[in-house]
């Protein structure tokens, strides 16, 4: 599948313009790839969106003002000044976009590797407006099966293709946006969560707090409900079975310790030293912005890419640091959750790595995986 002639490529590219980035006519579009394999999908993007009367504006590759997936020559020989001066240019163009489209195409995901992670976060406080600004549109994200992500995956490039085709055109939306909403109005009633298996135990508060069903709008593939919990509310430790990447480094056998929400105590078996400085990145680094439930069953594997992963039913993900603005109406905004990382880690609860529960104000609703509610 190397062509805009195939037909799971046009469905794929027709959700993300018409479901996910909403694309009307007249609409200004941003549409970025960041990889020369990926150009089939870009191309059928862009084909859609004028087709649907609205006005393209590409960008291929370089896209140094996102504040992440950046390229290696910017983040290594850019200046101090150029890594703190926020361009004016590119903000006052995205705040004009109706709509963003990013096409992710792995190549290397070690390409940051040897990068200051103190370079990666400067950058990420400078572009914060950025990427509120792309918040604020009708923005999409997803990812084309590369060769090096399915490297990454451990499967064939022809499986991995049929692996994301799957997680996107086989979700039936309707069902998947009635399911979220039941699974929302169990949490939106509830004051305490519990997560609980052999090495962990941790409670937290979403009471007052609404979750947001995350149904394709946004995310592709898509599949969560997700919610800002009570960033002071966090008690107890957990442990992560998966590894996670983030700015080139593979951190594995990660433990967190919170104690009145922060985070006391933090271990990984593999790059400890990475996994501290993301930690101690700004004040905000050292609470949770964000608990998700994943809830696509058409994910069924662990890839070590949190664009899928954070998706799969049967997860839960915490996102350390910044907390999104779509969780807080105008009244409780102050109690956000602000940092320049948003940082999610994914718990699996399934059976096949060994189980676990979800505990909504002390009743069991989710056991191994499965909703028992």
């Amino acid at each position: 599948m190397k062509t805009s002639e195939d037909p799971r490529l046009k469905k794929y590219a027709e959700t993300l313009v018409e479901r996910s980035a909403e694309v009307e006519k007249g609409d200004d579009v941003y549409i970025l790839v960041k990889s020369l394999e990926a150009l089939p999908l870009f191309e059928e993007v862009r084909r859609q969106v004028i087709d649907k009367g609205g006005f393209p504006h590409e960008k291929i590759l370089y896209d140094t003002q996102s504040g992440e997936n950046n390229d290696y020559y910017w983040m290594k020989n850019a200046s101090e000044e150029q890594l703190e001066r926020t361009s004016e240019a590119e903000l006052e163009f995205m705040e004009k976009m109706d709509s963003f489209i990013k096409i992710k195409g792995l190549e290397n995901n070690r390409s940051l590797s040897d990068i200051d992670p103190q370079r990666i976060s400067t950058w990420g406080e400078t572009t914060d407006k950025i990427k509120e600004a792309r918040i604020d549109t009708k923005w999409a994200l997803c990812a084309f099966p590369t060769n090096a992500l399915a490297q990454q995956s451990e499967m064939a490039t022809e499986e991995f293709e049929e692996f994301i085709f799957k997680a996107v055109n086989n979700t039936d939306w309707k069902e998947l946006e009635r399911k979220n909403e039941e699974i929302k109005q169990m949490f939106d009633k509830a004051q305490k969560v519990r997560i609980k298996d052999e090495n962990t135990d941790l409670s937290f508060s979403i009471e007052d707090r609404e979750g947001v069903s995350s149904i394709g709008r946004r995310n592709i593939p898509d599949g969560e409900v997700f919610y800002a919990p009570r960033k002071d509310s966090f008690d107890g430790k957990i442990s992560f079975e998966h590894p996670v990447n983030a700015r080139g480094k593979e951190v594995s056998g990660i433990e967190l310790t919170f104690e009145d929400g922060e985070l006391v105590e933090y271990t990984a078996d593999t790059n400890q030293e990475f996994l501290e400085k993301m930690i101690e990145t700004d004040e905000g680094s050292k609470y949770v912005g964000e608990f998700g439930i994943g809830t696509n069953r058409n994910i069924d594997r662990y890839i070590k890419y949190t664009l899928f992963d954070e998706k799969i039913g049967g997860t839960v993900h915490f996102a350390l640091g910044r907390a999104y603005k779509m969780n807080f109406s105008e009244e409780n905004m102050a109690e956000r959750n602000e940092s320049s990382i948003h940082w999610d880690i994914v718990k699996d609860l399934r059976k096949r790595v060994g189980g676990g529960k979800i505990i909504l104000d002390g009743e069991v609703v989710q056991k191994n995986g499965e909703w028992v509610y």
